[in-house]
């Protein structure tokens, strides 16, 4: 595969899986989904108590060492990670007897099983995560794409057999993550025994040690902001409610993956941009472009989005899901919030101005975390999302406008707000509620219009250029 294309495989796997994992509703409801997202809330506290430090020290040291020096590192981050995820597994395993009960308004005693299950599947992935990083340095996107396909396979085939063979419940949610997370792990350790050298080597234990624990409050805040709202859920609602809300989180990740690939695709050039002194304004004439394309991209998808989702949903949720389809609008938007807020977030990492990306996150979410829990109080699972979106929204914003008084480029041009307004003006006017050969001439008619407003075509050629 082609370095630049083989990570963006990954969008037509989860669409897949969600497809087939949406058929699963046929044989669990809700409340399955519900136990699974509150579980998850403290299960996935181990990967930032663990591991972020040890990209950096990958990424700040691979390409200045020599090959066998680079063997070596591999191989020390890797104890590294596996000792401090055993560490923390081991403390929330125990810690989980009274920590739960203490927690989670709708306990009950196998949730200690789901828990230590999710938990062994958080230790599985002590390797997947260091050698995919690896994977990404060495430029080897299609050996990337062939580990998750390989995980896509054993966690689907773990799922069906569960649901269909075995009738499980909740329990089959568990063990299918489980074993995505084992066949991340074997097919880590297959790969990555050809480029380490088991030698220990103190000084790369120390650098790992030093870069990882400074990281820790950061990104433990960073994970809580994102999965308090399932607590609060949980908390002043029900398990069922909020397992609507943790299917909805299924298309939030399936809308993130574009995101990446956007990134990846742009992110070199706008770090130039804010980098060199020479070719500026050509430069920022192709971001423009390509950024313009984009919203006109996201505002026909986002038409798709609110005119076809209930339909959907009823399709493949045997309606029982419904309640999640202003869940997936939101999530949705928050798409576009990422879009907007990533042109200027390179700006400060480009400058080297993390005090204020770290100072913004850390006021700003606590400010949230109270406003979340309001929302939720008050309007339950949408008062959650809403939540989720008024603090990115707000984040983003920020920084646009500092971005701007800095002296950066305006580099969106509000493509964003006309973006959200055409799908907020198709809700007001209730046209998801026409009947479904309506939506679709209405749709095809939008995204001709849409197409030549934002001069989509010839798209292809603009992110070759970026």
């Amino acid at each position: 595969f082609k370095q630049k294309t083989a990570y963006e495989i990954m969008p037509s796997l989860v669409g897949s899986e969600m497809c087939i994992r949406d058929r699963t509703t046929y044989y669990l409801d809700p409340y399955h989904f519900g136990i699974v997202g509150i579980i998850t809330v403290f299960s996935g506290i181990v990967t930032p108590l663990s591991s972020v430090g040890l990209v950096w020290v990958l990424g700040g040291n691979y390409f200045k060492i020599s090959t066998r020096e680079r063997a070596e590192l591999i191989f020390n981050a890797l104890v590294v990670n596996i000792i401090l995820r055993t560490v923390w597994v081991l403390l929330l395993g125990i810690g989980a007897y009274f920590l739960l009960p203490l927690c989670i308004v709708s306990f009950k005693p196998q949730f200690i099983l789901f828990f230590w299950l999710f938990l062994g599947a958080e230790w599985l992935n002590s390797l997947w995560e260091v050698v995919s990083y690896v994977i990404i340095l060495q430029k080897r996107g299609g050996v990337f794409t062939l580990c998750e396909v390989f995980q896509t396979i054993i966690h689907l085939g773990v799922l069906s057999l569960c649901l269909v063979g075995l009738r499980l419940k909740t329990l089959s949610l568990v063990l299918a993550n489980l074993g995505y997370a084992l066949g991340g792990f074997i097919f880590s350790a297959v790969y990555i025994r050809r480029y380490i050298i088991k030698k220990i080597n103190i000084h790369w234990i120390k650098e790992s040690i030093k870069l990882t624990f400074p990281t820790i409050p950061q990104n433990l805040f960073n994970y809580l902001s994102q999965s308090l709202d399932r607590f609060f859920i949980e908390r002043w609602n029900t398990l069922s409610q909020l397992g609507i809300y943790t299917h909805s989180l299924t298309y939030k990740k399936m809308f993130m993956i574009p995101i990446k690939a956007y990134s990846r695709t742009c992110s070199p050039t706008i770090i130039e941009i804010f980098s060199k002194s020479t070719e500026k304004e050509t430069r920022v004439k192709i971001v423009r472009t390509f950024v313009r394309k984009w919203f006109g991209l996201l505002s026909i998808g986002g038409c798709g989005v609110v005119l076809f989702t209930r339909e959907f949903l009823n399709l493949f949720t045997h309606g029982k899901f419904l309640k999640a389809y202003p869940l997936i609008i939101m999530w949705f938007i928050l798409m576009q919030i990422y879009s907007f807020g990533l042109l200027y977030s390179q700006f400060f990492f480009a400058h080297k101005r993390m005090k204020f990306i770290i100072l913004t996150e850390i006021i700003i979410g606590s400010i949230f975390w109270i406003i979340i829990a309001f929302l939720v109080k008050i309007y339950g699972i949408i008062g959650g999302g809403g939540g989720v979106i008024g603090y990115f929204f707000v984040l983003y914003s920020l920084r646009k406008w500092y971005a701007l008084k800095l002296g950066c480029y305006n580099l969106d041009k509000n493509y964003f707000w006309i973006s959200l307004g055409i799908m907020v003006g198709l809700l007001i006017f209730k046209v998801n509620m026409y009947p479904l050969e309506t939506k679709i001439s209405i749709w095809i008619i939008i995204s001709i219009l849409l197409t030549i407003f934002f001069k989509i075509v010839p798209f292809s050629k603009n992110i070759k250029r970026c």
